[in-house]
């Protein structure tokens, strides 16, 4: 199995470069991990929701791009669907 771990531009705080780490090594007993970072959309100062979408658009072409078509995709993201240990084995 491989996991692919894909963000946004790079991960800039040391947390979450030390989480990733841990993870992997954590994982590397049972499948390939590996990082890829794609490059974030340059936001304008001022900001409206329309150049909001925008951004958001490129950044997940550029996601997108790095994607199998045979994947299994998981998002992680502020507004989702909470899972336990039993949900996500369902």
């Amino acid at each position: 199995m491989n996991v692919t771990l894909l963000t946004v531009g790079s991960l800039k705080e040391r947390y979450w470069r030390e989480a990733v780490a841990e993870y992997e090594k954590r994982l590397s007993a049972y499948c390939k991990f590996r990082l890829l970072e794609v490059k974030d959309e340059k936001t304008p100062d001022a900001v409206d929701s329309a150049a909001s979408s925008r951004v958001r658009q490129k950044e997940g072409e550029r996601l997108l791009e790095k994607i199998d078509a045979r994947a299994l995709v998981v998002t992680l993201e502020i507004q989702c669907k909470k899972f336990d240990s039993e949900g996500f084995a369902a």
